[in-house]
């Protein structure tokens, strides 16, 4: 599987577009592809018509280790599958505070799929955050989308220092290739950003060019990839030059590249197929103090970490468990609960009853 990762901190430059039209024009030229929204506005969705916030089963959940990727994937078209995300992901780095592998979790969710398809597309939020970190950790190859504005190449020196920071952490090389977006060739502005950009990376950009089109922006407000929209617009032969200048350079990208399992497996990060990482998550009040124990830890309290998701004061921790089942309980201040998001139970030895855990 090839894994290409859309990354800028900006927005408004076209990266949500592009990963919706590439993945498209791939999967129409009988490519297998995974698309997956890793910005909370879950926007790549909604460009193919998809919403996430009428799903139970995000990326969100697989993050967390709450599901397996193939549980959240849909499929939208042919050859083309879709993994969404909703709002609720951006209390993912609160969540993950503190906690080991956070960069990692991404990767280790698509070690059992990654014979499935032929290429994983990256939708990035607009940031440089852990998200955005999951995305490029998972990635073999970095597609940077810059519009035709001073902020955009302001900002590119910068994010690609962020890429170096992350190929030192986890010890290994992304490709970084840089996409002109909304270019207007009429203008003399436009045409200097493309020259600059070509002057600065030689090696790095794409001979594909976006050039600006309205049609572009209606497909998506109709939820839509241009290619079922409009065939004779400038953005529908942009988008498919662009996925075909990809797709010429298969061969050599496949020699460079690497498995998930071995990225993982060098870093000693390469779960037991029969081991999983459980959120255990409690809503209660920031001053309390919050643990949890159970068979999985000879029934010794550890504490719980505090974040704040969307106003609600939620306690949670990340357990890692071999196959079975566990019975647990929460300890709130000095009181005994047991986990009222769960409502499977069993007896206990002192006239209660504790949560219990099967996987």
């Amino acid at each position: 599987m090839r894994k290409i990762a859309l990354v800028n901190q900006k927005g408004g430059c076209g990266k949500t577009t592009t990963a919706i039209n590439l993945a498209r024009f791939l999967a129409a030229e009988g490519k297998k592809v995974l698309l997956i929204d890793l910005d909370p506005q879950g926007h790549a969705g909604l460009g193919l018509g998809a919403k996430g916030d009428q799903v139970e089963k995000t990326i969100y959940e697989v993050l967390l280790g709450e599901i397996p990727i193939s549980d959240a994937i849909q499929t939208v078209a042919e050859n083309l599958d879709l993994v969404l995300s909703d709002v609720v992901l951006s209390a993912f780095e609160q969540v993950m505070a503190g906690g080991n592998e956070r960069e990692y979790k991404l990767a280790q969710s698509l070690v059992d799929i990654e014979d499935d398809y032929d290429y994983l597309i990256i939708d990035s939020p607009p940031s440089v955050g852990l998200l955005t970190f999951n995305g490029l950790v998972a990635a073999e190859e970095a597609i940077i989308p810059v519009d035709a504005s001073s902020f955009s190449l302001h900002g590119l020196g910068k994010l690609l220092d962020t890429i170096q920071l992350i190929e030192e952490k986890v010890d290994h090389r992304l490709s970084v290739k840089i996409l002109a977006t909304n270019i207007d060739r009429r203008t003399n502005f436009c045409k200097g950003v493309v020259e600059s950009l070509r002057a600065r990376f030689p090696e790095n950009c794409f001979e594909t060019i976006i050039n600006t089109c309205t049609t572009l922006r209606e497909a998506a407000s109709r939820g839509k990839a241009i290619a079922e929209y409009n065939k004779s617009c400038a953005g529908f032969r942009d988008y498919q030059d662009l996925a075909m200048e990809i797709l010429n350079e298969e061969t050599e990208m496949k020699e460079k590249g690497f498995t998930i399992g071995s990225l993982l497996e060098a870093e000693g990060l390469l779960k037991s197929p029969v081991e999983r990482e459980m959120v255990f998550k409690l809503e209660a009040p920031e001053g309390a103090m919050v643990q949890i124990a159970g068979d999985f830890n000879e029934w010794v309290p550890e504490s719980l970490h505090f974040t704040e998701s969307q106003g609600r004061p939620l306690w949670h921790k990340t357990i890692s468990l071999r196959q079975g089942s566990y019975q647990y309980k929460y300890l709130v201040d000095d009181r005994w609960i047991p986990d009222p998001d769960n409502e499977t139970t069993a007896d206990n030895a002192y006239g209660g009853v504790n949560s219990v855990i099967s996987f």
